[in-house]
């Protein structure tokens, strides 16, 4: 039993540091059974029309999506004894301040791209109006993912206005010269705080080394700031300049803009910076040509500043160093991407820093390894946690249905209206992207991509309006898929291969290339031609690899087991296992015991040591991976089955009888029926072109008119 829990849904599991700004807590969301981090503000701060002030300071905040501000879920003031609290995500890593005491500077190229990083993040704030007021190391954190996270965005200026022991609120080492004349700044404030952290990152110290307040305060007034190179040889004349052009004491003096920060400091990123073989700061901690890192956890990657820097999504920023090819011509103009942040700006954890390590953010739960749009595994969203969401149903014309996609933590669907992301736990619109008569989506990382019409793709990133569109001038037959830095689409019998960053194409393919068979992994496409071949192409060039005939019509896209290096297809009778690298047959397994119907069965999906497929005969049939032995059946001569879901140890399939439609949680062991649910129209059709989606204890079911969440334990939801 949690000591304390607020509003009676966040328990407070342990105490993670205190500072000046209240408390950190990890905790755990009892509704969503998710772990959180949850900042308290003391109490007294809540009194005297400050949490009327703590709402409106948030809700401004809000107003900003970007990957490098922590994502803040929910806000309120408990009940019981009036606490404010923030509820954000968990992440882990170290905050720089930290990082900097235990290592000492970083190489010079790793500096820059942790100030470009927050650049970037400032001038998303900046553009919605947003002033951060006390930017820090402390309040940088570096995740595990070595990407940086800017907290404490509106935390400033509340704490500012109810504390009544003093009207100037930040941290001395960093602040503006106008805030000691009690100025509340504005975002070239921001700017000088970020050079103040920069000269530290480069160096070792802060630009100013006095003692006392009123000493600190005096250099900050009056004082020149000493070059960083004059504490590091190696530093380039370019790199003191931006430095001391932040430090300026007149903010008029200043650069412009947080974006032209950031586009400086990209540019320096790549033609200035030296490589991480550098000369260590003088009097400081020696340091090695690899950075120092935070430590790992298991399946997390690097972040190489060399081949993926960060890019800011303003059209001031310079193009992503991954994809060098021009944009084809009509197109629309490229965007550098972004990522999909939170319902609101995160007003993350300063008070972290007293305990030298960093919590706010956990990947979210659509954030699975094999998980991203590219083919039926990626429909099929494991739950994370147990099922706690009582489940939602909302209305719409969704005309053929197509599967919903869960990406990084947001439920995308697709109607006649556009391209919609939801809260996947409530339902609720977060935003709306216009697309006319959409017909296809897939999902990649925090980026969605929808097919028109006219087969033109739509690229989405956390906001209505599309990153880049291709357009490829073919109206039929068309869907897409995504993996990775790669997006993919079967047009008229031409398949396309795009850079998901910028819409550029990479390469095309003319033949008779079926549309509902691709699939994608890191470097391969797989898809069929009319011939009843299935091929392997290079997915960056699109060379053939291997082709491979098959016995008949395929129903849809093959499922990928990178670990056995297998792919499992379904045709007409069978389900057949080929080798990734060349092709050929590992085993065959029949999934259909009755010859007399007509249906098609659905394409396959693995999890773990099982391949499933929904049958024409049966609902479901259980093969093992490796040699294909049938394990078990479900639902003789009962239906027809959709591609089917599997979560915590249960088969989510739908029947996908015309005028007996039904859903159906199965127990994975055996096959025994767990639960059954009768939506009132049709929801698979052959092909696979619509099935049920598992995320975080929720069944997601999409018909002509609903989307229905079902509670995954009991198959309900409310009236």
């Amino acid at each position: 039993m949690a000591d304390r829990v607020l509003a009676g849904r966040y328990e407070l599991a342990s105490l993670v540091g205190r500072g000046g700004m209240g408390e950190v807590w990890e905790g755990r969301d009892r509704v969503i059974g998710r772990r959180v981090a949850v900042k308290l503000l003391p109490h007294q701060q809540g009194e005297g029309g400050g949490a009327e002030l703590f709402f409106r300071e948030a809700r401004t905040a809000g107003r900003l999506n970007h990957r490098g501000v922590v994502t803040v879920f929910d806000m309120g003031e408990d009940p019981l004894d009036g606490t404010l609290y923030l509820v954000m995500e968990y992440i882990t890593g170290h905050d720089l301040a930290a990082l900097l005491r235990r290592d000492g500077p970083p190489p010079i190229r790793r500096a820059v791209d942790w100030a470009t990083q927050t650049a970037a993040a400032l001038a998303a704030a900046h553009a919605a109006d947003v002033v951060h007021r006390d930017l820090k190391p402390g309040n940088l954190m570096l995740t595990t993912d070595n990407e940086i996270k800017v907290l404490d965005f509106g935390i400033a200026r509340f704490m500012a206005a109810t504390t009544k022991s003093s009207q100037v609120m930040g941290t001395l080492a960093y602040m503006p010269p106008e805030r000691f004349n009690e100025h509340p700044g504005d975002a070239r404030s921001d700017l000088y705080a970020l050079g103040c952290v920069l000269h530290e990152l480069l160096t070792g110290r802060t630009p100013f080394q006095s003692t006392g307040p009123v000493a600190m305060m005096t250099a900050h007034l009056t004082k020149s700031p000493t070059p960083p190179s004059h504490h590091r040889s190696d530093i380039p004349t370019t790199l003191d300049t931006l430095v001391l052009r932040l430090l300026a004491k007149d903010p008029a003096d200043r650069p412009a803009t947080a974006a032209e920060v950031h586009d400086t400091l990209q540019t320096l990123l790549h033609t200035t910076v030296p490589a991480p073989a550098e000369v260590p700061a003088a009097n400081a901690t020696p340091t090695v040509a690899d950075p120092p890192q935070p430590p790992r956890e298991a399946g997390l990657s690097e972040r190489p500043v060399d081949r993926d820097p960060h890019t800011l999504p303003t059209q001031t920023a310079a193009p992503p160093l991954r994809s060098p090819r021009p944009a084809t011509p009509g197109q629309g103009t490229p965007q550098p991407p972004t990522r999909r942040r939170a319902l609101w700006l995160g007003l993350g954890a300063a008070a972290v820093a007293a305990a030298g390590t960093s919590v706010a953010a956990l990947l979210s739960s659509g954030d699975e390894p094999g998980k991203d749009g590219t083919g039926p595994s990626a429909s099929t969203t494991g739950s994370r946690s147990p099922a706690a969401a009582r489940g939602w149903t909302i209305e719409r014309d969704f005309g053929y249905p197509t599967t919903p996609v869960v990406a990084e933590g947001v439920l995308y669907v697709i109607d006649y209206g556009g391209v919609h992301a939801l809260d996947p736990s409530t339902g609720d619109t977060l935003w709306t992207g216009s697309v006319e008569l959409p017909g296809s989506l897939a999902a990649s990382g925090s980026q969605v991509f929808v097919v028109d019409a006219d087969a033109t793709v739509h690229a989405f990133d956390g906001g209505a309006r599309p990153q880049w569109t291709f357009r490829s001038g073919k109206k039929f037959n068309t869907a897409v898929r995504a993996h990775g830095e790669a997006v993919c689409l079967v047009t008229d019998e031409v398949l396309y291969c795009l850079d998901a960053a910028t819409g550029a194409k990479r390469w095309e393919s003319e033949g008779e290339w079926h549309d509902h068979t691709l699939t994608m992994t890191g470097d391969t496409v797989y898809v069929d031609i009319f011939d009843d071949k299935l091929y392997a192409l290079r997915l960056d060039d699109g060379a053939q690899r291997w082709a491979r005939r098959s016995d008949g019509f395929l129903p849809g896209p093959p499922a990928v087991d990178a670990s056995r290096g297998l792919l499992y297809l379904v045709d007409q009778d069978n389900a057949i296992a080929l080798g990734m690298d060349d092709g050929r047959e590992r085993w065959t397994s029949p999934v259909r015991d009755d010859g007399e119907v007509t249906d098609s069965t659905s394409p396959a999906v693995v999890a773990g040591d099982t391949v499933y497929v929904g049958g024409v005969d049966r609902l479901v049939y259980a093969l093992n991976a490796a040699d294909g032995e049938r394990k078990w059946t479900a639902g003789a001569r009962e239906g027809v089955g959709t591609i089917p879901a599997i979560a915590d140890g249960r088969v989510y399939v739908a029947n996908r009888d015309e005028f007996f439609p039904s859903v159906l949680a199965l127990d994975a062991k055996d096959g025994s029926e767990v639960w059954s649910f009768r939506p009132s129209e049709q929801v698979g059709f052959t092909g696979g072109g619509n099935h049920p989606v598992v995320h975080d204890g929720l069944v997601y079911v999409q018909t002509q008119a609903q989307l229905l969440a079902l509670n995954a334990a009991t198959g309900t939801y409310p009236a």
